[in-house]
């Protein structure tokens, strides 16, 4: 079965970027077209969704089986 949702650290791999570059980019939604980051109420903490199929679709690779 294949994953619906990546960690930041599968997808910044994938990226080629360091994972906090990946954060700081989710924070200003540059990447909008596979995720998205989400500041919990009352706190300095985020929550990072990162879609696989769309991150897949957008670097034209296949997901893994």
């Amino acid at each position: 079965m294949v994953k619906n949702r990546l960690s930041t650290k599968e997808a910044a791999k994938l990226l080629g970027l360091p994972e906090q570059t990946l954060r700081v980019f989710l924070q200003s939604s540059k990447f909008s077209e596979f995720a998205t980051a989400i500041k919990r109420e009352g706190s300095k903490h985020w929550i990072y969704y990162i879609n696989a199929p769309r991150l897949y679709d957008y670097l034209k690779i296949k997901e893994p089986a």
